[in-house]
């Protein structure tokens, strides 16, 4: 019996101390990832066949469909190069080279109509092999910071009803510069037929009364709204969406939250901040979550989103690229914002690179072989 009472003082007392072990060495954030909500499963693989002068991450890709037939198109920005693949095989079937251009480009449908910027001149082309359409955007600069500028590295762009919307975005500013979200416009609005253009939309009011640093958090993604009726606008700083009416040219904003950024701590004050100093900006938004492309399944009728999760690690160096160690989740939500579920990705993925065929959503893998892409699909699992 005296055995007994040992034996129990020794576990109890072994059982206190790694209670206050584990007291005095909080884990951090990742810790408390939760993996077990599998709304998305793993079902496949494809892959994609590269010649000497293109590469996996040269641009960005999106499915399409033409006659009948399946298609992957990929810009290659570097080198100004259209990729158009079979579907099926993965092979390269095909190669359009765009001549005369400076600026990133965006491969839109297999016509290979493509939507350039120009950086130097504030032009936007519409071009494809037979025609060459182009819309001058004057940018406005003030003391050597860009006011307004649109961009298609990201996201690409979208085009209803004949006009066509390119995400913008700013290069961050003080808080006193911006009274209100709607002095500032993230989408901008072409009609290549006409000429003309206008920039539209609002920034949520989270921009105006916080400083939200000098780059990151100021680049929206964009997508078609489910019924090709409106321009979906996300922002990394919140979980607000906006909803852009091209006919009424009114908007509202829904909000759908992550549970890795239900809140985002702001990265900076307003005081203290040298204007043009890059690196606090790339720690802080490596260290705290965001939220990141919006893309929607038509075959599925959901949208997926991506979270980039903070790292929350502050013994980590500061380094622009330390933002790629961050992990990430996909949010699942239907056409009326409610959320389905939330997916944990890890850091295998190139975030980046993603496309939504019939089959599910593709994402790219890490991987340093340029001669061959690997995507993996994923597959919504519905109620």
């Amino acid at each position: 019996m005296k055995d007994m009472k040992n034996l129990i003082y020794i576990f109890s007392c072994a059982s206190l101390l790694l209670f206050q072990s584990c007291q005095q060495n909080p884990k951090r954030q990742e810790s408390f990832i939760d993996k077990s909500d599998s709304v998305l499963h793993v079902c496949g693989i494809k892959t994609l066949k590269y010649g000497e002068m293109d590469y996996p991450v040269c641009g960005l890709i999106r499915y399409c469909e033409s006659e009948g037939k399946r298609y992957l198109i990929q810009g290659n920005n570097e080198r100004k190069r259209i990729l158009v693949f079979d579907y099926m095989s993965g092979n390269n079937i095909h190669t359009s080279e765009v001549g005369g251009i400076d600026g990133e480009f965006f491969a839109y449908d297999i016509e290979s109509t493509v939507s350039i910027i120009n950086r130097n001149n504030s032009q936007i082309t519409l071009w494809n092999e037979n025609n060459v359409k182009s819309v001058n955007i004057p940018v406005s600069v003030k003391n050597g910071a860009v006011e307004q500028f649109p961009r298609c590295e990201f996201d690409g762009c979208v085009t209803i009803n004949g006009k066509w919307y390119f995400p913008c975005f700013r290069m961050g500013e003080y808080p006193d510069k911006m009274k209100r979200g709607n002095e500032r416009y993230p989408l901008l609005e072409v009609d290549f037929n006409k000429g003309e253009y206008s920039f539209v939309g609002a920034y949520p009011e989270i921009y105006a009364q916080n400083n939200m640093g000098t780059l990151n958090y100021w680049i929206p993604s964009i997508c078609k709204e489910a019924h090709g009726e409106q321009v979906l606008v996300g922002f990394r700083a919140t979980p607000e969406i906006l909803l852009y009416s091209p006919e009424t040219k009114n908007y509202q904003m829904v909000s759908v939250k992550s549970v890795y950024a239900d809140t985002i701590p702001l990265p900076l004050t307003a005081k203290g901040r040298d204007y043009f100093s890059e690196s606090d900006s790339y720690y802080y938004y490596a260290q705290y979550s965001h939220y990141g492309s919006i893309i929607y399944d038509s075959w599925r009728k959901v949208y997926y989103r991506f979270v980039g999760i903070g790292l929350n690690d502050w013994d980590l160096e500061s380094h622009p690229m330390l933002q790629n160690k961050k992990k990430w989740s996909v949010m699942v939500f239907d056409e009326n914002f409610n959320k389905l579920g939330e997916q944990y990705l890890g850091n295998k993925y190139n975030i980046a690179y993603h496309f939504v065929a019939p089959e599910g959503l593709f994402i790219l893998n890490k991987d340093d072989n340029e001669d061959t892409a690997t995507y993996t699909l994923f597959d919504y699992v519905g109620e």
